[in-house]
């Protein structure tokens, strides 16, 4: 899942809490879960300013029938935009000298970004904002467009949480992918209690939905996973993403994968960064 946290997981993780299905509400609860929800939304919010602020681990694996295969990247931010140093393949550690190879190319990208142009580095760093931009379009509009369903309390990976349901509110025309895709999910969303952070998500697609016109639909089957976990007093940052995706496309009547990545070792990113030039300068 090549880059998929920085395209796409924070729109999904917006996805999959906003647009899951129906169950019945006391009329009582509707004030409580109403604020739960602006608390809700104001953490998440909070959570994906703070995300670059932090280096990581990811992992990422696919299962396409019966071939798994994977990637280790560590993630950190140089200058205004990231930066993915490979780890491992499938399992096996880069070589001495592989390991080397990267590290000098990650010397050579900071002087590089170090000595850019001022039109170069604003272009750069303006591409890596316009996508992240677009990766969190929903992260505001989705708290208008939902109507949203206290189902009650109960543990959630070790943390006591409320449970919610959601479902689009009539008449909203979705204008991104991903927009379109809530429209035709269900499932289920946690909010951790003593700090109103979302920390899981299960969404399941429960009726095709076009997301390229008529060249591809996401359809039923496909399943979303997404945990969070605490990085620091005030942030949570996902630690999984579980994708079962299967996809209509023209040529290609139906393609099946099963994608899981793992993000692990979150660390302020400025840590980071030095320990990788101190690696660097003894190579």
């Amino acid at each position: 899942m090549s880059n998929f946290r920085q395209n796409s997981i924070w729109t999904a993780l917006i996805v999959c809490f906003a647009g899951i299905g129906s169950y019945p509400c006391r009329a009582a609860d509707a004030a409580d879960a109403n604020e739960i929800v602006e608390r809700a939304t104001a953490a998440l919010k909070s959570d994906w300013a703070a995300d670059p602020l932090y280096a990581f681990i990811e992992q990422d694996e696919v299962q396409k029938r019966d071939k798994l295969t994977s990637k280790s990247f560590e993630i950190v931010m140089i200058d205004g935009s990231d930066y993915r140093l490979p780890l491992a393949v499938d399992g096996q550690p880069l070589s001495p000298v592989r390991r080397k190879a990267e590290l000098i190319k990650f010397k050579e990208e900071m002087q590089r970004r170090s000595n850019e142009s001022p039109g170069a580095r604003e272009s750069r760093i303006a591409a890596w904002k316009k996508q992240r931009d677009e990766d969190g379009e929903l992260l505001l509009d989705f708290p208008y467009a939902l109507s949203f369903q206290l189902l009650g309390e109960e543990v959630k990976d070790g943390h006591p949480a409320y449970l919610f349901s959601g479902t689009p509110k009539p008449g909203i025309v979705p204008n991104t992918r991903a927009a379109k895709v809530l429209t035709g999910i269900e499932g289920r969303a946690w909010v951790e209690k003593d700090t109103l952070h979302p920390i899981h998500v299960e969404c399941t697609v429960i009726k095709p939905v076009p997301v390229f016109g008529p060249l591809a639909s996401v359809l039923p089957g496909t399943d979303i996973e997404i945990a969070m976990t605490k990085v620091a007093d005030s942030v949570w940052l996902i630690d999984l993403v579980s994708l079962k995706l299967k996809v209509a496309k023209i040529r290609v009547f139906k393609s099946e994968a099963v994608t899981r990545s793992t993000y692990t070792r979150y660390r302020p990113n400025s840590f980071a960064v030095q320990e990788l030039l101190s690696e660097a300068s003894h190579e």
